[in-house]
């Protein structure tokens, strides 16, 4: 008698997604509450190349000249209203969101 082949199917790898076409910044608290955000500026710095954005209202920046994931490594800088720097952050290359935690 011939026997039944135990067939499986066959498990493909499912391929990783990007989710974000632009490079993002959320700002938090040191217990991942969005910050009030109103009127703060973001800057990303690499090598002599500065670009800067708005925040919204929740905590959240989108840098529209920057795809991802990014390939350079990026110096962060927020700052408040006023102008004065809130933070600073070193952010590696290969991203495609940040979250400042401040």
């Amino acid at each position: 008698m011939a026997r039944k082949a135990n067939a499986k199917p066959v498990r493909r790898r499912r391929r990783i997604r990007q989710t974000f076409d632009r490079f993002v910044v959320l700002a938090t608290d040191l217990n991942n509450v969005p910050k009030d955000s109103t009127g703060w500026t973001a800057s990303l710095t690499s090598g002599s190349t500065t670009v800067t954005a708005d925040f919204d209202e929740f905590g959240v920046v989108r840098f529209p000249t920057i795809s991802t994931l990014t390939t350079v490594s990026y110096l962060l800088r927020i700052r408040d209203a006023a102008g004065n720097q809130l933070t600073q952050k070193n952010i590696p290359a290969n991203r495609e969101f940040y979250v400042a935690r401040f």
